[in-house]
């Protein structure tokens, strides 16, 4: 039973600590179609998590020629999120 404790209090030792984008993980990735190459991207909120990214309703991501440009811009839009996110926290 220590054990269990423990581990759960060093879980929340570790989520006290996060701050910043620190407190995200942005998982990038992109998929080929016949028009081209999409990016996919995840956006989640460590300390709860929150799926920021993608929610009901998002746009559509748009398509690239290869897969390094579309996990590039995926990269980059979700860092854009994160950073929303921390200045306007739901």
């Amino acid at each position: 039973m220590a054990n269990s404790f423990t581990a759960r209090r060093q879980a929340s030792l570790d989520q006290a600590e996060r701050t910043g984008r620190a407190n995200y993980h942005v998982a990038v990735s992109s998929r080929r179609t016949s028009s081209g190459t999409v990016p996919t991207l995840k956006v989640t909120r460590l300390s709860d998590e929150r799926v920021i990214y993608p929610f009901q309703g998002h746009a559509d991501m748009p398509f690239f020629e290869n897969a390094q440009a579309a996990e590039d811009y995926a990269q980059a839009y979700g860092l854009q999120l994160v950073d929303g996110d921390i200045a306007v926290p739901e």
